[in-house]
């Protein structure tokens, strides 16, 4: 009976749980932390767990070695919903068609390990991977006065070993018959390693296998009061959520992995300011995706289409349904401040430019829309990668502005040979480096969609 009324006297405080996770499985007490609290100490803290952050900690675990106890790494994400994290809330494109060879040579080896994504990232007895992988080739569109700049850059894609071929407006129309190219002169084709994928999949599998590695994790924001040009030791402060509390972590060193916000992670209070300089020039920029129905439009065959007017478009799922978008002038930049959506813009700006390449657009119908984050690079639209000048401690892999989900597969495992190894290995990625910014030289990508 003493056992009856016990489990009875369970049952009714389940119940009357909040049904998170399941008969309150989930439920957390009050004043007390959803996710673990960062140790004390770490080698290495990734600051940022999108899918370039724990790109870094799994190839730094992989690529290691045989160390005796292993390299503790730990990745802090401030927002452990991604709520806001730009990996989730993109469009999931991949292509071989930029204009830097840098950006080609990354897009080749993220396809590659997408292709074969399973022997990298798959866990023992847990189901495989699949990212949904879609291919379909990116198809660029260009005006006359813009054709000569793309027949260039096509040929450097090819050099790289693209499969990218130029299409006339003749053979374009004879492909894709549903598209008016009155004012295309050329456009270019992506012929393989091209589509678009589930972007939260791909993060998740990353923090998986990283996760089986050995690699930490907890939520909280870094802050970079007390760094200095000390090599010996970094202090990190990690700011528990909703709370005053920080924990201290001792580590070797800092990656800076922050996404849209990797350049305020270097504005904090205490740093000095001669140690900052030059500034890093990444900041939020807000972008809108739509999404909508349209039954006689181009039908699955469509690609991933960007327009002479910088608009873009890909079928989304089958049924006729499709998502776009398109960025603004720099001068008509929206509030980063938050993630709502102005639909005018897409009724004013965007509607009538796709509706002009797709006659059949015209009677198109939205269905939904959201916003997310470009860590927007204003220097040249690259990555910023490798060691901070003066800190010397502070490595960085941010400001891919908009690429960076396609590239994290890449700049992870060349930031990790150069922190492990003291050099790149597979990719010579030395350009994306700080020495542009003190430079005042720009690596120009024309390629950003």
């Amino acid at each position: 009976e003493l056992g009856q009324t016990l489990e009875r006297m369970a049952q009714t405080l389940r119940d009357q749980l909040p049904a998170a996770g399941g008969g309150g499985r989930g439920w957390i007490p009050p004043g007390t932390h959803p996710e673990p609290r960062p140790p004390d100490e770490a080698d290495v803290v990734v600051v940022g767990g999108g899918v370039v952050g724990w790109s870094v900690a799994y190839w730094l675990k992989v690529l290691e070695g045989r160390r005796r106890h292993g390299m503790r790494v730990l990745v802090v994400e401030r927002d452990p919903m991604y709520s806001r994290a730009s990996t989730v809330l993109s469009a999931g494109g991949i292509r071989q068609q930029f204009s830097l060879r840098e950006n080609i040579q990354m897009s080749r080896f993220s396809a590659s390990f997408l292709r074969n994504i399973n022997e990298y990232l798959g866990v023992p007895n847990e189901p495989p991977i699949d990212i949904q992988f879609r291919p379909g080739g990116y198809l660029f569109l260009a005006s006359p006065q813009n054709a000569a700049a793309l027949e260039a850059t096509v040929q450097l894609q090819r050099d790289e070993g693209a499969q990218v071929t130029l299409l006339s407006p003749t053979q374009l129309k004879e492909k894709f018959p549903w598209m008016n190219t009155e004012d295309v002169a050329v456009a270019s084709y992506g012929l393989e390693d091209e589509g678009w994928f589930d972007p939260w999949t791909l993060l998740n599998a990353f923090r998986r296998k990283a996760t089986s590695l050995g690699v930490q994790s907890c939520s909280g924001e870094v802050r970079g009061e007390g760094w200095g040009p000390d090599p010996l030791s970094v202090p990190c402060q990690v700011h528990m959520p909703d709370s005053l509390e920080y924990q201290p972590v001792a580590c070797a060193i800092v990656v800076n992995a922050a996404g849209a916000w990797a350049g305020k992670l270097l504005e904090a209070e205490g740093l000095p300011r001669g140690l900052c300089q030059p500034p890093l020039p990444i900041q939020p920029r807000k972008r809108y995706v739509f999404t909508w129905h349209c039954p006689s439009g181009p039908g699955p065959s469509c690609p991933f289409l960007i327009d002479t007017s910088g608009a873009y478009f890909r079928p989304d799922g089958a049924a006729g349904n499709y998502l776009g978008g398109m960025s603004p002038p720099e001068e008509e930049e929206p509030d980063p401040s938050d993630l709502s959506v102005d639909h005018d813009y897409f009724q004013e700006q965007i509607w009538p430019l796709l509706a002009r390449r797709v006659p059949a657009f015209e009677s198109l119908r939205v269905r939904g829309s959201w916003a997310g984050y470009y860590d927007y690079n204003t220097f040249d639209q690259n990555g910023v990668l490798g060691p901070h000048p003066r800190l010397e401690n502070l490595f960085s892999a941010a400001g891919f502005s908009g690429h960076g989900l396609q590239h994290a597969p890449a700049a992870g495992r060349a930031l990790a040979e150069l922190l492990l190894r003291g050099r790149y290995e597979t990719l010579d990625l030395r350009r994306l480096g700080w020495d542009r910014l003190l430079d005042g030289e720009p690596l120009q990508e024309r390629g950003v969609v």
